[in-house]
């Protein structure tokens, strides 16, 4: 089996796929001038929702926290183009709100970059797949978003997503490849959060669920979370606030 190869084309299906509707303008209104800043991928656009500007998992969050969905996650987007598209485009977005929470999707794609490296493809890997250096990269970079978000947003809560296996309990063929990589990312992103203050990871398995919460097993296939599937990445993201909330001795 081309392991890393078929894992990262499972993690490159966190990049864009015909759908309906802008994946990233979605903002549902609410009665609070405070806002929720959605940054990443794909997963963070909406991608897979029935009408990703009232089922994703970010216009529920937003709904569920009661503030003002800004998003401006890209499908595809990886963390570099985080740094380069996002974060600028943040103080327009704002305009000047407070902004309440933030939550970042991102990593997922900067892995699909190996896809074509050759030593990528052999099972077990050689030393020449550069897969460590590409979650360094990634750590170092999300490291600088979190920097750059906290030199302009010190107080505001940050939830990091740590990918779920989209394929668990499928059978399809990307289903062990993501089982062996994704946990790898997913310590990547918990490392990096545990440097920052006031950085949450939201976790969520859908161990065994992958046919009952993605569209992976549907006519047209598609790994993306299906509405179940973003309200479980949604109550997630709600719990790890709720962990910072707590922290700081709040309820």
């Amino acid at each position: 089996m081309r392991t890393l190869l078929l894992a990262t084309l499972a993690i490159a299906a966190l990049a864009p796929l015909a759908c309906d509707g802008d994946m990233s303008a979605g903002q549902p209104t609410t009665a609070s001038s405070a806002i929720y800043l959605s940054l990443g991928d794909s997963v963070a656009a909406g991608n897979g929702a029935s009408d990703p500007r009232t089922t994703s998992f970010a216009a529920r969050v937003a709904a569920d926290e009661g503030l003002t969905l800004v998003n401006l996650a890209v499908a595809g987007a990886t963390t570099t183009e985080v740094i380069e598209k996002q974060l600028p485009e943040i103080t327009e977005a704002a305009a000047g709100r407070q902004v309440s929470l933030i939550t970042i999707s991102a990593g997922g794609n900067d892995l699909a970059a190996l896809i074509p490296n050759a030593a990528c493809q052999e099972d077990p890997l050689p030393a020449t797949c550069p897969l460590d250096a590409a979650l360094d990269g990634v750590s170092q970079r999300l490291d600088t978003i979190l920097a750059d978000l906290r030199r302009s947003y010190p107080d505001t809560d940050i939830v990091l997503l740590a990918y779920p296996n989209f394929f668990s309990g499928t059978g399809h063929v990307f289903e062990a490849p993501a089982a062996r990589v994704l946990p790898r990312l997913g310590d990547t992103i918990r490392d990096i959060a545990a440097r920052h203050d006031n950085v949450a990871v939201a976790t969520t398995s859908f161990e065994g669920r992958g046919a009952e919460l993605t569209h992976v097993l549907d006519e047209r296939f598609d790994p993306h979370p299906n509405d179940a599937g973003h309200q479980l990445i949604a109550d997630a993201i709600g719990k790890a606030r709720d962990r910072l909330r707590a922290r700081r001795g709040r309820v």
